[in-house]
């Protein structure tokens, strides 16, 4: 099993309306996460409110139209939608589970600054504090002297100069993953210019490790997820056992939301201060120019501004940000947050349907109560399913059933086959330093299984990988009638991955999509 502490919870109930399958679903048993010294820390959860979406000002028709905009995206995992500190709408799209802890990568950023602000909060720590003080023991003699005037509030910025990002995770001879920040070439001083790194992030979470002498999920067990009621969370670490920072966690789609309700009340929970409101109106404000625009997306929300690990957005909004769609929105001028997971291609249209369509629906006062918008809307969201592969029956036409080797790619796939058996049909994918892997596809339905796709036994996430078995839905038909298409999810992850097999004048071949961080396409030999 890898690095990594986790914290497990109980499951809560869903507040608005259950997430079930249209489709009947195979089913498959939820392994709870455990850390590597076997421990597992159970608490209860607490859930935010609920209230009909009329009540807190929001008309049940609009957020059908916006789940509708969602559903058309490909693809939105789950989402919890608050307004007024009460959940008024929340779903999964099966075979995602808004109780399964999902993949955050950069969402995990705002929790670590968070627990910078604590350290501020307490004293024990000064935003121009040197870098290379808080670590004296790991600074090298021979530092840039660039590097020697790096404060705490430059990572924080994303200003630490370095010209090299990922410097750290690419230098495999050095497990330290501060040490290999010390010698990440700098290339202008410090705090005079934004560029975006994930391990400026590491280095706050080794500086909170540091501070407290407590691991960084721990220290945040006791000043977040506990007072807040958190159900399973989890990070991974680095070779040493930091926790990662600026990527790593899973977490609860309710449990985002509630971290942005603490926000948006401005560090207060229940009636008690949680996180000082000077922290979190400094770290939520606008302290330098951004730009990382994905391709294709609105670019006003890549570009209005970074503060510390939150981006701002347009509406006054600010948001906690993970790569292909993984949000927390806080909106103070609407009183609203909306977290969501996904795997997205364009992370911007997800924004931009909520610009368009939740926005100017979120009125002052409450709306006349409509029960059969509300109905509507109900049923809706107890149906979520993602569509599975649209086609012909998989015994329409006779399958290719010889092994197909692949050509080298970014992900270690070296072979696939597909064989029918008495169970129905699974897919053999073999993977480099794991080999094959076995999934069952689903006949017009998702069908659940668990495999490997990431060396068993590593004990660190390099950003990209897949750590320890992963739970998998897949689902097959025939697209044309010389072609045959596998979708296979991973349903704790911003992944998915696609394979086509293709007859062409009597010769099959394969063509594959694997879709998220570190994805490729790739064909057989």
């Amino acid at each position: 099993m890898n690095k990594r502490h986790v914290l497990c919870g109980v499951t809560s109930i869903c507040l608005v309306a259950a997430t079930l399958a249209v489709e009947p679903v195979v089913e498959l048993s939820k392994p709870v996460p455990v850390a590597s010294d076997g421990r597992v820390l159970v608490k209860g959860t607490q859930s935010l409110p609920q209230a009909t979406p009329e009540s807190q000002g929001v008309d049940s028709a609009a957020v059908l139209k916006w789940v509708e905009a969602a559903h058309a995206l490909d693809s939105v995992h789950s989402f919890v939608l608050v307004r007024h500190g009460k959940v008024i709408a929340q779903g999964a799209w099966a075979p995602y589970d808004l109780d399964r802890p999902h993949q955050l990568y950069s969402h995990s950023k705002s929790f670590t600054s968070t627990a910078i602000g604590f350290l501020v909060d307490d004293g024990l720590l000064d935003l121009d504090e040197l870098v290379c003080e808080i670590f004296p023991e790991k600074f090298p003699s021979d530092a840039d002297l660039k590097m020697k005037m790096l404060r705490v509030r430059d990572l924080l910025t994303m200003n630490t100069g370095c010209t090299d990002i990922d410097y750290p995770r690419r230098r495999p001879e050095e497990p330290d993953w501060v040490k290999s920040f010390f010698a990440t070439p700098v290339g202008v001083n410090p705090g005079t210019r934004y560029r975006y790194d994930s391990c400026a992030t590491h280095m706050l979470a080794a500086i909170v490790e540091k501070k407290t002498g407590k691991k960084t999920m721990d220290f945040l067990d006791e000043r977040l997820f506990r007072p807040l009621g958190f159900g399973t969370i989890y990070s991974h670490t680095s070779p040493t056992g930091v926790a990662c920072g600026g990527w790593g966690m899973y977490a609860r789609t309710p449990d985002l939301a509630k971290f942005g309700q603490l926000y948006l009340q401005e560090g207060l929970w229940n009636g008690e201060r949680i996180l000082s409101r000077d922290w979190v109106r400094l770290a939520t404000a606008k302290h330098t120019m951004s730009g990382f625009p994905p391709a294709r997306s609105p670019i006003m929300d890549w570009t209005s501004g970074y503060g510390f690990q939150f981006w701002r957005c347009r509406h006054n909004a600010y948001r906690a940000d993970g790569s292909h769609g993984q949000y927390t929105v806080v909106m103070p001028d609407q009183d609203a947050v909306l977290s969501a997971t996904c795997c997205l291609l364009d992370m911007g249209k997800l924004l931009q349907i909520t610009w368009d369509i939740l926005l100017p629906a979120m009125k002052d006062a409450p709306r006349a109560e409509n029960a059969a918008e509300r109905q509507a809307l109900a049923d809706r969201l107890a149906g979520l399913q993602l569509p599975v592969v649209v086609g012909e029956k998989i015994a329409a036409h006779p399958l290719p059933v010889q092994a197909f080797p692949l050509e080298d790619n970014r992900r270690g796939y070296t072979a696939v086959r597909l064989e029918p058996t008495d169970k129905g049909l699974v897919c053999r994918l073999t993977v480099d330093k794991v080999g094959e892997q076995t999934f069952a596809v689903g006949d017009g339905v998702w069908a659940q299984s668990a495999i490997y796709v990431c060396e068993k036994g590593k004990t660190f996430e390099v950003l990209g990988d897949l750590l320890d078995e992963q739970p998998v839905s897949a689902s097959g038909a025939w697209t044309a009638p010389d072609r045959f298409t596998v979708k296979l999810l991973f349903t704790d992850q911003a992944h998915r991955l696609i394979l086509d097999f293709v007859n062409t004048d009597g010769v099959w071949s394969v063509k594959g999509d694997h879709v998220g961080l570190a994805g490729c396409t790739f064909r057989s030999r």
